[in-house]
C-alpha cells in the first residue's frame, strides 16, 4: 500500500509540474500581432535557428483601417468596414470577452460585400475557440459572429512572468490565442517578446505587423511588411499556393493556415496554408528579397514612363503634322521594343540587385543594338517581337523568374494584386509580338500548309502560355482565345463578321475556356480562377456581383487617371492618323492586334496596359512600313 501511495504522489507531481511548464501540443498557435517590425527587429527578437521569414500586404477593402484587417484575417478574405463603429472591450464575470460595437461592424462588413456569408475563425474553431491577450479591435480575429470570445484579458502587461502565465492559462481553453503586443519601438519589450518566443516555440506562432515599420515604407511601399512563421523545425522563406512565390503570404493565408493546422476543413477558404521552403540565413534572404523588389519597382516606373511619354511625344509631332520626324519617332520606336527584349533578357541575372549598375547595363546594351540595327536597315519591329516572343515564351515555361525580373513582367507586390503568372503589361506583349511574329516569319514559309500549321502553332501557345497552369491571366487567356478564333476565322478562312458568327465565335471561345477551368479544377494547385468559381459555386451569384464591381471600378478608375487619361488618347489620335494610309498589306495585321487590344482593355481591371503595350506595338509597326507623306 505505502509503495502504491508512493507512486501515486509522484505521477500527480509530474502531471502538476508538466501543468505548470506549458501546454505542448503542436495544434496549439499563438497568433501574435505587433505595431510595427523592421528587420533589425527581426534580427534581435528572432535569433533562433528555425524560423521562416516572408512578406505579406496588408492593404485590404476600402475603408483603410486596423479593423478592416483584423476582419479580413477573421474571415479569410479582403474585406473593409467602418472603424467607428469599434467601442471597446468588455470582460464578463464568466471570463467571456465581448467587442462592443461587433455587431455593427459586421453588418458594415455585409453590406459592403453584397451579403456574402462570411465565417469568423472564432466561428469556425468551435468548441476549440480562440482566446485573447490585448486592449484593442485586433479581439475582432479571435470573436465569433456575436462578437464573443470564449475567454482571454482586455488588458496586457508587458512583463515576462505574466505573459506566460496568461498564454498557459488559456491556451489551456483554446487551441489559438491571438496575441496583441505593441512594440512602440521600446528596447525592453522586444527583450520580453523574444523570451516570450523562445518559452513556446513549441507551438505554432505567426507574428504579422498591423503597420510598415518607418524605415522599411521608403517612398514606394505603404503595405507590405514582414511575417514570421514557426512550427517547431523549419527555416527558410514563407510561401503559399496563393503567391506561388518564395518569401510572399497573402492574409487570407492566415486564416487557412490556422484552420488547417487544426484539421478544419478549408475547402471554401480562399487563402492556402502556409509552407516553409528550406533556405539558409532566410533573414538575408528576406533582406535581399524586399531590396530588389523595392529597385524593380522603381525601374518599372522609369520604364513604363519612357513607354508612356513617348506615346505623347508621337501625338504631339502627328498633332503639328510634322511628318518628316517620323523617322525620328521609329528610331525611338525602335528602342523601346528592343529595349523590352533587352529587360527579359537580364531577368536571367541578379543586377537590379543594384539599381545604377541595372539602368547602366539596360540602356548602354539597348542603344548599341538599336544603332546597329538601325545603320544595317533591318527590320527591327519584326526581328525582336520574334525574339521577345520566344524570350516570354521561354521565361514562363522554364524560368518564371526571368519575367518577373523584368519592367515589363514585374509583378507589383507592393500593390498586391497579382503574385505570380502574368500581369497585363506582359500579356499584351506577348499578344502583339506572338501577331507581328507570325506574320514575319509567315512571308518566309514554302506553301499555305506550313503557314496554316505555324499559325495554329502560334495561337495555341498563347492560350497554353496563359492558361492556369502557366500565365495564370483569366482575363488574358480569355483575350488569347479570342485572338486565335479571330485569327482563324479572318486569315486561314478568310471569312467576314457578322452577328451569326460573332456568336458562333464566342461559344466556341466560351468551351476552350470550359476546358481550361475543367482541367484547372482537377489539378492538385488550382488557380485563382477556379477558386474564384468554386466561390460562386458556395456563395452565390452575389460573389461574382462583388467582384466584378471591384474589376470594373479600378479599371474605370485607373483609365481615367494620369498617366493613362493622357497616353490611351494620344494613342487613339496618332493611330487615326497613321491608319488614314493606304496599306493593303498590312490590313489584317492590323485589324487583328487592333481588336485584340480592345477586348483585353475590357477583360481586365489593368487592361488599359495591355491596350497601351499593344497599341505601341501596332503604332510602332505602322510608322515602320508607312510613306514619308502627310495625311490630306
Amino acid at each position: 500500500m505505502k509503495k502504491s501511495r508512493i507512486i501515486l504522489i509522484l505521477a500527480f507531481i509530474i502531471i502538476f509540474s508538466f501543468h505548470n511548464i506549458s501546454y505542448a501540443d503542436e495544434n496549439k498557435a499563438i497568433l501574435i500581432l505587433v505595431d510595427e517590425l523592421s528587420m533589425e527587429d527581426i534580427e534581435f527578437i528572432f535569433d533562433m535557428d528555425n524560423f521562416g521569414i516572408g512578406f505579406m500586404n496588408i492593404k485590404m477593402r476600402k475603408p483603410y483601417g486596423d479593423e478592416s484587417l483584423y476582419f479580413s484575417i477573421a474571415t479569410g478574405r479582403k474585406v473593409g468596414v467602418k472603424s467607428e463603429n469599434y467601442k471597446g472591450l468588455c470582460k464578463k464575470p464568466d471570463g467571456t470577452i465581448r467587442v462592443i460595437g461587433f455587431e455593427d461592424m459586421l453588418e458594415d462588413l455585409y453590406k459592403r460585400n453584397n451579403n456574402v456569408e462570411v465565417n469568423m475563425l472564432g466561428e469556425k474553431m468551435g468548441k476549440k475557440g480562440v482566446s485573447y491577450i490585448g486592449d484593442d479591435s485586433s479581439a475582432i480575429i479571435a470573436a465569433n459572429k456575436k462578437g464573443n470570445i470564449k475567454s482571454g484579458e482586455i488588458q496586457i502587461k508587458y512583463d515576462t512572468k505574466w505573459l506566460e502565465e496568461k498564454t498557459n492559462t488559456h491556451l489551456s481553453k483554446s487551441d489559438i490565442l491571438v496575441l496583441s503586443y505593441n512594440i512602440e519601438n521600446i528596447y525592453n519589450r522586444k527583450e520580453i517578446l523574444k523570451e516570450y518566443v523562445k518559452q513556446f516555440k513549441q507551438h505554432n506562432i505567426i507574428v504579422i505587423s498591423r503597420s510598415v515599420s518607418p524605415n522599411m515604407k521608403y517612398i514606394l511601399n505603404n503595405n507590405l511588411t514582414p511575417v514570421i512563421y514557426i512550427n517547431g523545425t523549419n527555416k527558410g522563406l514563407l510561401t503559399s499556393s496563393s503567391t506561388k512565390r518564395e518569401g510572399i503570404i497573402t492574409v487570407e493565408d492566415i486564416y487557412a493556415n490556422l484552420l488547417h493546422n487544426n484539421g478544419i476543413d478549408i475547402s471554401k477558404a480562399i487563402g492556402n496554408p502556409i509552407k516553409i521552403t528550406p533556405k539558409n540565413d532566410p533573414l538575408n534572404l528576406a533582406k535581399i528579397l524586399f531590396k530588389k523588389t523595392i529597385n524593380m519597382l522603381w525601374i518599372a516606373s522609369i520604364f513604363h514612363g519612357i513607354v508612356y511619354s513617348l506615346q505623347g511625344y508621337t501625338a504631339y509631332f502627328i498633332f503639328k503634322n510634322k511628318w518628316n520626324k517620323l523617322k525620328d519617332i521609329n528610331i525611338y520606336n525602335s528602342f523601346v521594343i528592343i529595349n523590352i527584349f533587352v529587360s527579359l533578357l537580364m531577368g536571367l541575372s541578379n543586377l537590379h540587385i543594384n539599381i545604377l549598375l541595372y539602368l547602366f547595363m539596360n540602356l548602354s546594351i539597348t542603344y548599341i543594338i538599336t544603332v546597329h540595327m538601325i545603320n544595317n536597315d533591318i527590320n527591327i519591329i519584326g526581328l525582336f517581337s520574334t525574339l521577345t516572343y520566344g524570350m516570354i515564351l521561354m521565361g514562363i515555361f522554364f524560368y518564371p523568374k526571368l519575367i518577373y525580373n523584368s519592367y515589363i513582367g514585374f509583378n507589383n507586390l507592393f500593390y498586391g494584386a497579382r503574385y505570380y503568372g502574368f500581369n497585363n503589361g506582359i500579356m499584351g506583349v506577348l499578344l502583339a509580338t506572338s501577331v507581328i511574329s507570325y506574320y514575319y516569319i509567315k512571308e518566309l514559309l514554302p506553301n499555305k500548309l506550313l503557314d496554316y500549321t505555324i499559325c495554329i502553332l502560334f495561337f495555341l501557345t498563347n492560350m497554353i502560355a496563359l492558361s492556369a497552369n502557366y500565365g495564370a491571366n483569366t482575363g488574358g487567356f480569355i483575350t488569347s482565345a479570342a485572338l486565335f478564333l479571330i485569327v482563324i476565322y479572318v486569315d486561314l478562312l478568310n471569312k467576314d463578321f457578322n452577328v451569326h458568327n460573332i456568336i458562333l465565335l464566342i461559344l466556341i471561345g466560351a468551351l476552350i475556356f470550359g476546358i481550361n477551368m475543367y482541367f484547372d479544377y482537377y489539378s492538385g494547385d488550382k488557380s485563382h480562377a477556379i477558386n474564384f468559381i468554386i466561390r460562386i459555386k458556395n456563395f452565390g451569384f452575389s460573389e461574382f456581383k462583388d467582384m466584378f464591381k471591384v474589376k470594373a471600378k479600378e479599371l474605370i478608375k485607373l483609365t481615367l487617371t494620369p498617366p493613362f487619361i493622357i497616353v490611351i488618347p494620344c494613342q487613339i489620335y496618332t493611330l487615326v492618323k497613321l491608319l488614314k494610309w493606304e496599306n493593303f498589306i498590312l490590313d489584317r495585321e492590323i485589324y487583328i492586334i487592333l481588336l485584340t487590344s480592345i477586348i483585353g482593355f475590357l477583360l481586365n481591371d489593368t487592361g488599359m496596359i495591355t491596350f497601351v503595350y499593344m497599341i505601341h506595338y501596332l503604332i510602332s509597326l505602322l510608322i515602320y512600313n508607312k510613306k514619308t507623306k502627310p495625311v490630306n
